[in-house]
Order: structure tokens, then C-alpha cells, then sequence
């Protein structure tokens, strides 16, 4: 299942983390993200299989858009057979329920090297 989040979510979406060096959001940026308003629960993803979530997706908008304007962290638990086919998923329902609630520009990928899109969960 890939849905936005909720409030209820918050454990799920600061749970995941990256080993490498490569750019991804951290709770601490998460979290000043809700505060300021540029990262919201509906622009935020999970992707759970069993009720667990395996995928985050991560959008980022300025504080006073409607909608998000481009990709920021994009992570799959590296347990998971096939990352890429679980990352493409999600970030294709995200973009179909962006378009759906009326964005006329889809966001983007942040402008930043991303060679890997595995994470390490937290356990």
C-alpha cells in the first residue's frame, strides 16, 4: 500500500536512515521541515507491505505553496527485494495523487547526486 501520511506516522517516517554519504532527510531536518511548513504529511509517502513500511518519499514546497515542488529524500529498506521497483511505485502514486489534487507541474528530484536510494533502518 503507498499512501501520504498522518500525524500517526511520525515513528514510521523518522525511522529510516542512510549509511552513506549521499544527501537524504534526517529527522532533525524533517522535523524544522513540519515546523517551517516546507515538508508536510501529505507530501510525505510511505510504502508498507504487512503494515510495515518499507519506502519513504519525501517532497519539499515552499511554506506557502499548495504544492510540493520537488523530491527531496527517496528511501528503501534495503531488506527489500527489488528497491527500484518499490521506490518507482511510490513515487508514482505520490505524483498521481499531486496531479489529482491539482498541481499543474509535477515536482522534481532535487538537484543533488543521489547514487544510491537503499537505506539502513533503524530497528
Amino acid at each position: 500500500m503507498f499512501r501520504s501520511t498522518t500525524g500517526s506516522d511520525l515513528g514510521a517516517v523518522l525511522s529510516f536512515s542512510s549509511p552513506g554519504p549521499d544527501p537524504w532527510v534526517d529527522a532533525l531536518q524533517f522535523l524544522a521541515g513540519q515546523d517551517a511548513g516546507t515538508y508536510r504529511d501529505e507530501w510525505t509517502w510511505l510504502a508498507f507491505l504487512d503494515g510495515r513500511p518499507l519506502a519513504r518519499a519525501i517532497w519539499w514546497g515552499p511554506a506557502d505553496a499548495l504544492h510540493p515542488t520537488r523530491l527531496d529524500c527517496l528511501l528503501v529498506d534495503p531488506s527489500v527485494p527489488h528497491p527500484e521497483v518499490w521506490s518507482g511505485a511510490l513515487v508514482r502514486s505520490a505524483l498521481r495523487a499531486f496531479g489529482d489534487a491539482g498541481t499543474t507541474a509535477l515536482p522534481t528530484e532535487a538537484p543533488v547526486a543521489r547514487p544510491a536510494l537503499i537505506s539502513a533502518r533503524r530497528r
